[in-house]
């Protein structure tokens, strides 16, 4: 009789599931608290600093939605005098004799003894007179004043950051300047003796640092300064040099150097200058992640050494951190639920993160597949993903045309307005 194939159970009973290590994050991180007020025009990408209030209604009168001509809706049954016009930024009179119009266009103020007004298209012009061809109701296409926001309105909450659109609304409020959070100093290392600077010639055992580019790129932001630290050798007065350079950093990021070799010096250096809140997760790939502080108030996240396990704790635990120290708490949009195009295995333990490709069939249905060979050292399989899925800790894999949990790229990203 054949025995079906063994499964390993990858479990660690001193591995804290993703969920805790997020609580734990946001339990003891601290919130900048420095302000600053800079001008509108410079303020993409930055966080507001207190809650925005309009200092007007907008709109501030009664204005036209269409080019066309204001009347009294009471007056369209007969043929009405065209007396005089309004532009935008250029009012007409406010008062508008009975059984005559006003030309209006888009954006200008509408008299006040008008009620509605008719586009053009609606309207039959003849040597001074209006006729109108489709009976309007009253109110039709009069935008009152306020109906974007009224005089003392919450525009804009504290810890939202400032996109197009938001920049869009504080001008339209006469607001020129906004308080913000200062920049978030994010320091940033790679550890190893055998990494080397792409461009340099590679010596037997060597190979070039691919986290230091691939961790800049994640963490290019406007409310954030990153901080180059370089290659740093694998060992504590090293490392411990490199913590002296970032000591006016809000966070420090190593990769690398955080499991249990004898070369893995981040936790004796974090012992002995700050502390260690945890340092191994339940997920695949990426358990070795250590967080603690390399100072007062100094947050550390010790990030695992391969490529891919750098970037999936990134996505998964330093970029909430950061979105929280910079007083924003974003939780990510919920998982697409597709079907999978190729068998996926998996060991029982951890929760574990697959790279993937999410396409639609020739029958225009999506679907989700695998990008190939999954160890954590495969740049190329991130290179050719546009997902996530994500395998919960008892699977053992999935069957080709089972749904699994799908996370797009795109979730982890800010909303572009």
């Amino acid at each position: 009789m054949k025995l079906p194939p063994r499964v390993i159970n990858d479990t660690d009973p001193s591995a804290l599931s993703i969920e805790e290590a997020l609580l734990r994050i946001r339990d003891v991180l601290p919130r900048l608290q420095d302000a600053q007020e800079i001008d509108c025009l410079g303020a993409l990408g930055r966080i507001s600093a207190a809650d925005i209030h309009s200092p007007m209604s907008v709109p501030p009168f009664r204005a036209s939605a269409m080019d066309g001509y204001a009347l009294r809706v009471a007056d369209c049954h007969q043929a009405l005098k065209l007396d005089g016009q309004s532009m935008a930024g250029h009012p007409g009179s406010d008062r508008l004799e009975p059984g005559s119009c006003q030309r209006i266009t888009t954006g200008a103020r509408v008299p006040d003894d008008a009620d509605t007004v008719v586009q053009q298209e609606n309207v039959e012009y003849n040597d001074g007179t209006v006729t109108i061809k489709i009976m309007p109701q009253m109110g039709l296409h009069v935008r009152n004043p306020g109906s974007d926001s009224k005089q003392g309105e919450l525009l804009i909450d504290s810890g939202t950051r400032l996109g197009p659109s938001q920049l869009a609304l504080l001008a339209a409020h006469g607001i020129s300047s906004v308080q913000v959070y200062r920049k978030l100093v994010v320091a940033l290392l790679s550890t190893g003796d055998e990494l080397r600077k792409p461009g340099n010639r590679l010596e037997a055992g060597q190979i070039y640092d691919a986290n230091r580019p691939l961790l800049q790129s994640m963490l290019q932001d406007h409310a954030i300064e990153v901080l180059d630290l370089g290659i740093c050798k694998d060992s504590e007065s090293a490392l411990e040099q490199r913590l002296t350079a970032a000591q006016d950093a809000d966070l420090v990021i190593s990769s690398g150097g955080v499991s249990v070799g004898e070369a893995d010096h981040v936790r004796h250096v974090l012992e002995r200058h700050g502390q260690i809140n945890f340092w191994k997760i339940a997920m695949k790939p990426g358990r070795p992640l250590t967080f603690g502080f390399s100072g007062p108030d100094q947050a550390y996240f010790g990030l695992p050494g391969n490529p891919v396990s750098a970037a999936l704790t990134t996505l998964l635990f330093v970029q909430p951190a950061i979105r929280h120290m910079l007083g924003r708490t974003l939780a990510l949009p919920p998982p697409l639920l597709l079907p999978l195009s190729d068998e996926l295995r998996k060991n029982p333990g951890r929760v574990e993160y697959q790279r993937a490709i999410m396409q639609q069939d020739s029958q225009g249905n999506w679907q989700v597949g695998t990008t190939g060979l999954q160890d954590s050292h495969v740049l190329s399989s991130l290179h050719r993903a546009n997902c996530l899925i994500e395998l919960e800790t008892g699977s053992t894999g999935a069957a080709v045309g089972e749904t699994v949990k799908v996370y797009p790229f795109t979730n982890f990203a800010e909303p572009v307005l």
